[in-house]
């Protein structure tokens, strides 16, 4: 084909006069050659149709060669069109399987959304309510509230001094409102043992995970919160504890005054804490700072805040709020850092966006995220 014959038939072709199958197979072999040399991204359902029709030509052509218009004198740019419809065909079968394969994955991560409010109460006797989003959670006068339904604890053999334990399972995060009046936030992962009515001379409760609280000021009643490894002594405050096992142990003030005492431990083992200021369980003793108090409360106001954190930081908060597993390909990419602020109600796939601006390229196989350098 001559220039002419090629303005022609593209002319004839947006114009939307119907071509030949030659003229179709002339045309594909064009723009899928300039699909291979292209930059540009071509859509997965147009890659599919233009790979299905060239190839349904071409098994046409090699099945019956006498329909091959082509004179003798131009049978040599025949077999250059054939080759580059071959070789492009063979590289977009190739990229639309890529395609396929990118499709799938942004799936599955889709699939995985973020965490929701969720937890398990479980009374003294045993028996356990699951409370979701729809469930709130109160103590008044001895007596629990799930929503507006009272849980009438003679009935179920309990006194109201005896202790509940709520537990919130990865993928979740709860409020519950204690008999004082106090508020708190848990975290996915944690769990908070408390009794239905605080007795004697201290509001005293058992936190393992990580919980924000707002205490009810009651100066001749102290509340006390126990970890594995601190005491946290408390008039009325408002304070983040982070206290995941296999983790140190870290209390951040964030108005008030809290005295916090470590457990079986050398060096300084009691320090008071300021508005803004941290403490930090070492075997030393207590590590005071100042801390960056907006970024280690984000969690309770929704939001994922990370300032130059490693990534093994970040996919260790990302495995308690999505419930899933990471795994490094690449020894280098714990270490990486990542700075940003991300609300925590979005999905998975999200996240993975967010990675990939840091040259982080993720795969996912069930709930198991492979984490390694872009290549």
């Amino acid at each position: 084909m001559d220039k002419k014959d090629i303005l022609n038939l593209f002319a004839r072709y947006h114009a939307g006069e119907t071509l030949s199958k030659e003229e179709k197979l002339w045309l594909d072999s064009f723009y899928l050659y300039k699909a291979k040399k292209t930059e540009h991204k071509i859509s997965a359902s147009d890659l599919q149709k233009n790979l299905t029709e060239v190839e349904s030509l071409i098994r046409e052509k090699t099945s019956k060669p006498k329909l091959i218009w082509f004179k003798k004198t131009q049978y040599s740019i025949a077999a250059a069109v054939m080759i580059c419809v071959l070789s492009a065909s063979l590289y977009l079968y190739r990229v639309h399987n890529l395609a396929n394969n990118d499709v799938e994955q942004r799936i599955l991560f889709k699939n995985i959304t973020a965490g929701k409010d969720k937890a398990v109460l479980e009374l003294a006797n045993g028996k356990q309510f699951i409370l979701d989003g729809s469930a709130s959670l109160s103590i008044n006068k001895g007596n629990i509230f799930v929503g507006n339904r009272l849980v009438n604890l003679q009935d179920q053999g309990i006194t109201s001094t005896a202790w509940n334990t709520l537990r919130i399972p990865k993928g979740g995060q709860f409020k519950v409102v204690l008999d004082d009046g106090s508020t708190v936030w848990l975290n996915a992962g944690s769990q908070l043992r408390y009794p239905t009515q605080f007795e004697g001379n201290y509001r005293e409760v058992e936190l393992i995970g990580e919980a924000y609280f707002e205490v009810s000021h009651n100066p001749r009643k102290p509340f006390l919160v126990n970890t594995d490894d601190q005491q946290i002594e408390v008039l009325g405050t408002g304070f983040n504890i982070s206290a995941y096992p296999n983790n140190v142990t870290k209390t951040t003030l964030v108005h008030g005054k809290v005295k916090v005492d470590q457990k079986n431990a050398g060096g300084e083992h009691s320090v008071i804490l300021k508005p803004g200021e941290q403490v930090i369980s070492a075997q030393s003793g207590l590590q005071q700072e100042v801390a960056d108090v907006d970024q280690i409360i984000a969690w309770k106001n929704g939001f994922f805040n990370f300032k130059k954190s490693n990534l093994q930081a970040v996919t260790t908060e990302l495995e308690r709020w999505y419930n899933v597993k990471f795994i490094f390909k690449n020894r280098s990419v714990p270490t990486k850092q990542i700075t940003g602020e991300i609300p925590r109600n979005v999905n998975l796939y999200d996240i993975v966006e967010i990675l990939s601006y840091f040259e982080i390229d993720c795969k996912i196989e069930g709930r198991t995220i492979l984490l390694d350098v872009k290549k």
